[in-house]
């Protein structure tokens, strides 16, 4: 009886431990689950962070440009050099945007395989497909993310290439007249900028919210 008895109590103690391993383990996958949605959240405000970036380094270009254009400019050949450094700025800030979403990306298909094999490993078929209906709901707000960033990183490009050839044109020419000549070329210009950091805004403000829902509670 006695030898029963410690016996029965030996396993008692197996499956204590076997319990408390596995409650260990499936605590440390969850840690790291909430780990790997915090690193997308970062990488994604990242992203936003340099689109951001970029609109504040155009704004500055623009600021340039319109001092050259100015009437009562005074050294327009060191403005028109101040100009190609800032527009030499203003690319390599949307450069960095290719950069922080390449990024960005990485940490969700790291996230998404990660969360579809736990997923897999859940017993329970109604938690497996709230799990599943989870990383659906998570994959659709980083989709729109993505979005919004490939979106954002497009509106920039017709208003470079307008102020690249423009900056060409006065390239060797920047007499009065030349200056002069581009000025309604130059308000056509402002209003396509200030039509896009408008969008940028939207876009920044929209994408943050994205975020908000994917950040854990």
């Amino acid at each position: 009886m006695e030898a029963h008895m410690k016996i029965s109590g030996s396993v008692r103690v197996a499956v204590a431990i076997a319990a408390g391993v596995a409650l260990a383990t499936a605590a440390a996958a969850q840690d790291a689950g909430v780990k790997q949605v915090e690193a997308l959240v970062g990488a994604s405000g990242q992203t936003v962070q340099a689109i951001a970036d970029t609109k504040l380094q155009l704004l500055k270009t623009m600021d340039v440009y319109n001092a050259l254009l100015a009437d009562d400019a005074k050294d327009r050949k060191k403005l028109y050099k101040d100009l190609q450094r800032e527009m030499a700025g203003t690319e390599k800030r949307r450069a960095e945007i290719a950069t922080r979403a390449g990024a960005m990306a990485l940490e969700a298909d790291i996230l998404f395989k990660k969360w579809e094999a736990s997923t897999a490993a859940i017993e329970s078929e109604s938690l497996r497909k709230r799990s599943e209906e989870r990383l659906t709901k998570t994959k659709a707000s980083y989709a729109e993310i993505r979005a919004s960033g490939d979106k954002a990183a497009g509106l920039y490009t017709p208003v470079m290439k307008t102020l690249a050839d423009q900056v060409t044109y006065l390239g060797h020419d920047l007499n009065p007249d030349a200056v002069a000549s581009l000025k309604p070329d130059a308000d056509k210009l402002n209003k396509n900028v200030h039509e896009l950091v408008k969008a940028i805004d939207d876009t920044i403000t929209t994408t943050n919210g994205r975020i908000g829902s994917l950040r854990p509670q």
